[in-house]
């Protein structure tokens, strides 16, 4: 089972995360916010961090880059808690090194099959390259635009 550290500044969304993680056997730590949330992971290794990201959440990726920078940290698996209006939210997460995420609003099963994934490392790879892949795409996508405007 997972170590996973569940953090939103709301403590009832905290706890029923916890309390349905638990049930399935992961050792589950609540965090209020990023700053709480970085000293426990120079602290403990965690499997999983789930976090919410959006506009009342601007630390997220900054936590994310600082667990990367950590020299043993580097297989810590990201999931980003998006809100379904959201529209830049999933390309931003899985840019700035999201391995999966959650649009709300979801229940426990969509949150079994996030940690299902994150703890599957063939899954893991795979997601990761066609992550890539669509990134490129994107990326492509933006480019082509910018000509398309130059241009005129």
């Amino acid at each position: 089972m997972a170590t996973i550290l569940v953090i939103d500044e709301n403590p009832v969304e905290r706890r029923v995360m916890r309390m349905t993680l638990e049930i399935d056997g992961h050792r589950v730590v609540e965090a209020a916010e990023e700053t709480d949330a970085l000293e426990l992971i120079r602290s403990y290794a965690f499997d999983i961090v789930m976090m919410p990201m959006g506009a009342r959440r601007l630390g997220g990726y900054d936590l994310m880059a600082q667990t990367r920078a950590m020299g043993d940290r580097e297989s810590t698996q990201f999931i980003t808690v998006l809100d379904a209006a959201d529209e830049k939210g999933p390309v931003e997460a899985f840019m700035n090194g999201a391995s999966d995420l959650l649009i709300r609003p979801f229940g426990a099963p969509e949150m079994r099959d996030v940690v299902s994934r994150a703890m599957t490392p063939t899954e893991t790879d795979l997601r990761d390259r066609l992550v890539g892949i669509q990134l490129e795409a994107y990326e492509m996508a933006v480019r082509l635009q910018e000509q398309a405007r130059a241009e005129k």
